[in-house]
Order: C-alpha cells, then sequence, then structure tokens
C-alpha cells in the first residue's frame, strides 16, 4: 500500500495561514471563514455523525424528496419549515409526517377480530375468496400470556396463521404512501391480497414499521381486502399484532423551497435555499470531528441556520421543526426541561437542545414541533438546533466496562455536552470552518491523487461507524461493531493518513496489539479482529487470513512510525511484529519454493510459472511482500535509532 501525505513544508504553511485567518476572525464571534466550495454530490453521506446506532445520514443533495435517514435507513423524521410573510417552504424532509390508522394494531385501538388457524393450511390461504370457515375466531393481540404486550387470544403453537379483513376507500388512498406496523415474536410473513408485504425476525418489543410499494397500493381494490400472515414461533414466548396505516399529509399545501446549492465539506455540509425574498442558509456541523480533546467523538452535532433578506427589506420570518419521536421509537415517553437558558428534549436515547428564549416548543402525540418567531423583526436571524444521542451499552474489554472517551471526565453527561456545544456552537462552527478550509488546501496541493468526492465525505461517514473509548491503560481505543477488524483498519489507513488522525489510527489498531500482547491470542499472525461490540473476547471471523493480517498490521506499523518520525510506537510493540514479520518470511520462503519446484517440471511449467510470479494484486502472495518489506524497513529504521 502506497501512502501519500503533505510535505513538511507545505503542511506548516496551511496551519500559519489558517492560524492567521482565526486569529482575525476571533474577535467577532459572527464572522465566518469563506472557504472553497466543493463541487462534489456523493449519492449519500452522514451530515451528522453521532453513533454507529444513531447517525444522521442524507440521500441526493436536497433534503426535501425524502427524510433524512439513521442506522439501517430507517427514517429520521425531521421536516423542516420556513415560513415568509405567511407562506410556508418546506426545506427539509418529506411531504407528509405523520400517520394514521386504517385498520390500527390492537395496542392502538380497542383491538380487532381475525380468523386463525395453527395448523398448515392449504394454498391460497392468503388470498380473498379462500375458504376460512372452519377457523376460528379471536381478538388480537395473539400470543403467550403475561407478556409485556396485552394478548387476547392464546397461542401456544409453533406456528399461526391469520386473515384480517379490511374495508378501504380506494379514492382516499390517492397519491398516499401506506405502511404495515407490527410486532412480532418470531419470524412472521404478511401478505396484502396474496402478495407479500413483509417478512421479519423482528423480535424485539419496537414496532416494526414498513412501506407498501406503489404496486402493491396499486391492487387494492375498493371494499373488502385482506391482510393475512403467518408467523414461526421458535421457542418461549409467542406474540403476533399487525395493521395498516396512511400517511396524514399535514404540510400538503405548503410548497418546496427552491434548492440553490449544497457545499459538502470534511466536518460540515451547508445548504442554501430560496423561499420567497428570503434566502436560508443551513448547515450540518459535527464539532467531534475536531482535535480539540474536549469535543472530541462527543455524540453531539448540530444543525445551525441563518436568514437572509434578498431584496434589501424587512420579512415577517419563522422557522419551524417537526421531529416525530413516537415514528423513530414507538410509544415514547418525551420529557422536556429548561436547563442554563437551554431548552432540553428527550425521547429515548435521542436529545434535541434549542435557546429557551430565542424557541418555542410544542410536545403533542409523540411529536415536538420547534419554531422560532419573527426573526427579522426581532434582530435574530439565526439560530441552532443541537442534537445528541447516547447509547445505552458501552464495550466490555476483556472483563472491564470501559466509558466512552466524552466520558472521560466522570461527571461528564450527555446534557452538560449539549450546553457547552450549545453555548459555544458559533467558535465550534468557525473551527470547524477553519478545518475545513485547511483539508480543502490540502487536498488542492495533491490534486490527481486523491478524489474530494471520496475523502471529504469519509471523515464523518468514518466516526459515524466507529466508537471511541478509553482503555485501561488510559489510552483510546477507535473500533467499530466488529472491534479490532484489521481488514477495515487497513481500508481506512489512507484516509486517516490524510486526516492525519494519528490518534485514530493508533486507537484502531491498539484492540489487536492488546489481544495479542495480553496473551488472548496464540498464533503466528494477527486476529481478523477481537469480537462484536459490545463484547470483546475472541474473534468472530471464522477464517484467519493469517498472510494479510500480518502484512496489513506491519505495513500499518510502519506507516505510523514515518508520520510520528520516532521508532517508539514500533519499540513498544516490537515482540509482536518481529513474530509477524518471521511468519512471512517462513511463508515467502514456502512460496519461492513452490515455485521453485514447478520450475523443475518443463520447460511448459517454467513459462506458466514465470506468469504466475505476477500475481494478481489481491493475492497472498503480493501481501506477504508487501508485509515483508514493510518488515525489512522497521528493522532498517530500529538499526537506526
Amino acid at each position: 500500500m502506497e501512502i501519500k501525505r503533505m510535505t513538511y513544508y507545505n503542511g506548516k504553511l496551511l496551519m500559519i495561514f489558517v492560524y492567521i485567518i482565526g486569529l482575525l476572525t476571533a474577535c467577532d464571534s459572527s464572522e465566518r471563514i469563506e472557504v472553497l466550495r466543493n463541487d462534489i454530490h456523493p449519492s449519500r453521506h452522514i451530515l451528522v455523525p453521532l453513533a454507529p446506532t444513531f447517525s444522521v445520514e442524507v440521500a441526493g443533495d436536497t433534503l426535501y424528496h425524502q427524510y433524512l435517514h439513521v442506522f439501517k435507513g430507517k427514517d429520521f423524521p425531521l421536516m423542516g419549515l420556513l415560513y415568509v410573510d405567511g407562506k410556508g417552504y418546506r426545506f427539509m424532509g418529506g411531504d407528509s409526517l405523520r400517520i394514521r390508522a386504517l385498520a390500527p394494531l390492537a395496542g392502538d385501538s380497542c383491538g380487532w377480530k381475525g380468523k386463525y388457524f395453527f395448523l398448515r393450511p392449504e394454498e391460497g390461504w392468503n388470498k380473498m375468496g379462500y375458504d376460512d370457515s372452519k377457523w376460528q375466531e379471536g381478538s388480537a393481540a395473539f400470543g403467550t400470556e403475561g407478556l409485556w404486550y396485552t394478548t387476547n387470544t392464546i397461542w401456544s403453537a409453533e406456528n399461526i396463521y391469520l386473515r384480517r379483513h379490511v374495508t378501504l376507500n380506494k379514492e382516499a388512498l390517492d397519491n398516499h404512501k401506506l405502511y404495515i406496523r407490527f410486532l412480532c415474536d418470531d419470524i412472521v410473513t404478511i401478505f396484502c391480497n396474496g402478495d407479500e408485504v413483509v417478512h421479519s425476525n423482528y423480535t424485539n418489543k419496537s414496532v416494526g414499521c414498513r412501506q407498501l410499494p406503489d404496486t402493491i397500493v396499486d391492487k387494492i381494490k375498493e371494499g373488502d381486502n385482506l391482510l393475512a400472515a403467518h408467523c414461526y414461533n421458535i421457542s418461549s414466548n409467542a406474540l403476533l399484532d399487525y395493521g395498516l396505516y396512511i400517511e396524514n399529509k399535514e404540510y400538503i399545501d405548503v410548497d418546496t423551497a427552491f434548492f440553490k446549492s449544497v457545499d459538502i465539506q470534511a466536518t460540515q455540509t451547508h445548504y442554501s435555499f430560496q423561499c420567497g425574498d428570503v434566502e436560508l442558509q443551513l448547515s450540518f456541523v459535527a464539532p467531534s470531528l475536531l482535535q480539540d480533546q474536549e469535543y472530541m467523538g462527543c455524540p453531539v452535532g448540530f444543525l445551525s441556520y441563518r436568514i437572509v433578506s434578498t431584496d434589501g427589506q424587512q420579512h415577517d420570518v419563522d422557522i419551524s421543526f417537526d421531529m416525530d419521536m413516537e415514528w423513530m421509537f414507538d410509544r415514547v415517553k418525551i420529557k422536556e426541561s429548561v436547563e442554563k437558558d437551554w431548552r432540553i428534549i428527550q425521547g429515548d436515547s435521542l436529545y434535541v437542545a434549542v435557546k429557551a428564549e430565542d424557541v418555542q416548543s410544542v410536545c403533542k402525540d409523540g411529536r415536538i414541533i420547534l419554531t422560532q418567531k419573527n426573526m427579522m423583526r426581532k434582530g435574530a436571524d439565526s439560530g441552532v438546533v443541537l442534537l445528541g444521542y447516547e447509547e445505552g451499552e458501552v464495550l466490555q474489554y476483556f472483563g472491564e466496562n470501559l466509558p466512552y472517551y466524552w466520558q472521560r471526565n466522570k461527571n461528564a453527561n450527555i446534557k452538560e455536552v449539549l450546553r457547552n456545544i450549545g453555548d459555544n456552537y458559533q467558535t465550534l462552527q468557525r473551527k470547524c470552518d477553519e478545518t475545513d478550509m485547511y483539508y480543502s488546501q490540502k487536498l488542492s496541493l495533491e490534486k490527481g491523487k486523491i478524489k474530494a468526492e471520496k475523502m471529504f465525505p469519509y471523515y464523518r461517514n468514518f466516526l459515524a461507524t466507529r466508537r471511541l473509548s478509553v482503555a485501561p491503560d488510559g489510552e483510546l481505543l477507535c473500533y467499530s461493531n466488529i472491534v479490532g477488524r484489521v481488514r477495515d483498519a487497513f481500508d481506512s489507513f489512507p484516509y486517516l493518513m490524510f486526516y492525519e488522525r494519528m490518534d485514530w489510527m493508533k486507537g484502531t489498531l491498539k484492540p489487536v496489539f492488546d489481544f495479542c500482547e495480553n496473551g488472548h491470542w496464540v498464533k503466528q499472525f494477527p486476529p481478523f479482529d477481537i469480537g462484536f461490540f459490545p463484547i470483546a473476547i475472541h474473534q468472530e471471523s471464522v477464517n484467519d487470513y493469517g498472510i494479510e493480517m500480518a502484512a496489513n498490521m506491519l505495513m500499518m506499523t510502519l506507516a505510523i512510525v514515518k508520520t510520528d518520525g520516532a521508532f517508539d510506537y514500533a519499540e513498544k510493540h516490537w515482540r509482536h511484529i518481529y513474530q509477524w514479520g518471521n511468519y512471512l518470511e517462513k511463508m515467502v520462503k514456502k512460496q519461492q519454493e513452490l515455485m521453485a519446484e514447478q520450475r523443475k517440471d518443463s520447460v511448459k511449467q517454467q513459462e506458466t510459472s514465470a506468469v504466475k510470479q505476477i500475481p494478481a494484486a489481491h493475492k497472498e502472495e503480493v501481501k506477504a511482500i508487501l508485509g515483508l518489506k514493510a518488515y525489512q524497513e522497521l528493522i532498517e529504521l530500529q538499526k537506526q535509532r
């Protein structure tokens, strides 16, 4: 692997340039640094990295064609609306927000009745016209007794087959999205008029939700329709409840804002919209990406906004954010408090904070509606919405529960971090501007070597899939859902080198070194990984890929040593570096002996073997040679100490 980095001279010039700009703007917190715009358009990228289980992602350039997303593509139902002189414009979110029941879950109503059968029925049981006269009738929900969810019909067999009739007004469904909501334990398949619409192993206590494809909606008939389901209970508890819901187009009369531009930087994404005679400037900011130790890796980001009159006149301007917490977390209890000038709203593990004196809040029906009124009239043409997320689980590292890096101060809590970032959000955004300018300038010096389309979104994408914790020895750990996965670390190294994140680079390799040095791994090559979050105790992969793992670790160690300009890091782990290097020497020797044997067979085999000496780049032979060269270079550097 060839890892490129900026020369010392160019790096110093850029740092001095950024420092001077920072000094010039330090006296005025409202001043922002102009950063060179990037004309890149990734298909999707992370806007605000909060946690691997909850980071806000956007697909495409605009914010209003669909909702933002969080973990595994789940909708993040946040809608943004700007009202200018009484006229509304939607600049963020889909064209609908709430859903209402057409055929509700038992938990959302007094219950519903359906026909059920425990034995496998004949073909066509899930279609209209099937004779279910021999089936029993029962009230939902169906399941075992004593569950957290009320069950009205006892189901204790292995399988249950259900038929639920629903009367629908076909005309009322036009231009509306339909959803199946369901609870099951364990495996469920749901059909609409015979067509499969859901198949899920959804066994937790949250309600699953699936949108019906347009092809299915088109087949819905006026009047009677059938929702059929088959649920298989693997063991222990059994549960099944499902229903049909339709979107409620609350903001159907609101126009769509005119999208002007998007600018994706390393730590921020900026949007510009025209709403009548007003321009809305919107920025998603990730302070957790800064080198500042106080904020590094903290699960808080923010959305800042600014209003600019484009005709030189004052206007009546209100901005509103409508977030559906129930959609995200099911039957969530919303808690609201005002702490040190900040209104903090919590729903499940998500926290939202706004300036209490500027923004009004309304919580109803599982929604949070935040509104800042008369912005231009009050002289307040800007504002901020803070987002925070607190994961419930921590990493169990060789039997010890590790705090997250942002919690290294035992008194730290998510509300304190929210207030701190809120009080300093303008300063932090200015620091992000400086950081973005630095990396933009750096990339311009390496033009043609690194593509901006990959580089700029990567920084936030990386942190959105990683956690930062404090190891028992006080050092930083950086890991994804699979802890210490060497292949992932190797793929990310060129990017981390560009962003000069030596701390994250070392934190990514630390679990591997700890696993070996603590005696948990006895093989002659490094492990592929050391476990799946939240427990790191043994390799999850069934394959070792010994040559690849040894070569990757040696090449990454060499990259760190060269970047540090010191041998200390390799010296600290030399026993295993020496072991892995010797392992690769043996592997290369075996490969050479095998090729020598092949050359003895015949002239034809000699010709064939000559081709095999230049294998494809992904083959182990290449990895072994590159890893061995890295090891030999490390030995030379050790001698020069």
